[in-house]
């Protein structure tokens, strides 16, 4: 079985002047990362792949270093992007709700879901080509649009919404049709 850990990155120190591929994790976020790590002691990972952004490639380097592997970052693992700093929670909330539901629409010039997902799905592919147990440190919209294109999702804004921040997957990619074996968990402590 080809198991795929799938890692929702720690929190960032958000700076709304800064983009956010670019934002650092915070100091409680590197604690986050830390207990992310300590939870895959047990996963045998032989492979760690990241997103190009910073906040993500900080988690992988963390999980990374205590397994003794090297972050291999690879294109199409960056966040389903949206151009537009937006600082009311709400009105994020209902813009990626609209994003999710309608996957191949641009809303309000945001990138289509559909588009996400596909891209992202691309980056699954060169992690297959390596060994496994893998895990791959991205974003939750990306996330989520991937595995409403995989998995079907009935209702992929609720499942954004439910993934916290950091928390990790597995993904069973060898089942027909690939399977999650376990749903997006925090990591305790």
């Amino acid at each position: 079985m080809r198991q795929l850990y799938l890692i929702r990155h720690a929190s960032p120190q958000i700076q709304p002047n800064v983009p956010a591929r670019d934002w650092p994790l915070s100091e409680r976020g590197i604690e986050e990362a830390r207990a992310i790590a300590r939870v895959a002691d047990g996963w045998g990972l032989r492979a760690v792949y990241a997103s190009p952004e910073q906040k993500a490639r900080s988690t992988a380097l963390v999980l990374a270093e205590r397994a003794g592997l090297f972050v291999r970052v690879v294109d199409g693992f960056e966040e389903l992007r949206i151009d537009d700093w937006i600082g009311n929670a709400d009105e994020f909330s209902e813009l990626v709700r609209r994003i999710l539901e309608e996957p191949d629409v641009s809303v309000r010039g945001a990138e289509r879901a559909s588009a996400a997902a596909a891209r992202f799905a691309a980056g699954v592919r060169v992690v297959e080509e390596g060994p496994f147990p893998a895990a791959i440190v991205s974003h939750g919209r990306v996330l989520t649009a991937y595995l409403a294109m995989l998995l079907r999702l009935e209702d992929p804004f609720a499942f954004w919404r439910a993934v916290p921040m950091p928390a990790w997957a597995a993904l069973d990619l060898d089942a027909a049709p690939p399977k999650l074996l376990t749903a997006f968990t925090a990591p305790s402590g």
